[in-house]
């Protein structure tokens, strides 16, 4: 299994994002790629540019516009990227950012594929979604988590503690 480490698309958008990201780059980075690799796996073929767009600015939100209510900033990002990527089917990467926490499958195989690969990813690897421990092992091995995790919890619990009544408002039905 080959994993794909770069893409021009993620790192032509996220050296933009140089600055807001500081620390986080190579953790964000490293999750889109991980990501990515999980989605073609689940996907079965080369991801369309536009999905490879939605990875790049997925979660973006939470650090170009300071929240942990992401989704719609994020997806803004899909309408400025979207000429940069070459990426004519702008409501494919838009749905597949605005879905990807849903927590019901959704009837688009490349956004469900894509909300799989990220419930993967965000799992831990615990919800592999019919992928093999050694496929998510490989993936993780060529892009380490660097404190994604950690990243979560400490981003989560500090909007939940502000914001009690939307604890987790990227969630979806």
């Amino acid at each position: 299994m080959t994993v794909r480490t770069d893409h021009p698309i993620v790192t032509a958008i996220l050296d933009r994002h140089r600055d807001e990201l500081g620390m986080d780059l190579v953790t964000y980075r490293n999750h889109v790629l991980r990501g990515m690799n999980y989605h073609g796996l689940l996907f079965g073929a080369e991801l369309p540019d536009a999905a490879v767009l939605a990875w790049t600015v997925h979660d973006l939100g939470i650090w170009t516009a300071a929240t942990f209510d992401y989704l719609e900033p994020s997806a803004a990002l899909v309408d400025e990227y979207a000429a940069i990527a070459g990426v004519v089917d702008i409501g494919a990467a838009r749905r597949m950012v605005l879905d990807h926490h849903r927590l019901r499958g959704v009837g688009d195989r490349l956004t469900e594929t894509f909300r799989l690969a990220d419930r993967i990813d965000v799992s831990h690897g615990l919800l592999r979604s019919g992928l093999t421990r050694d496929a998510v092992h490989t993936i993780v091995a060529a892009l380490p988590y660097h404190g994604f995790h950690a990243f979560l919890l400490r981003a989560g619990s500090g909007w939940a503690l502000r914001h009690p009544g939307r604890p987790l408002p990227m969630l979806r039905w």
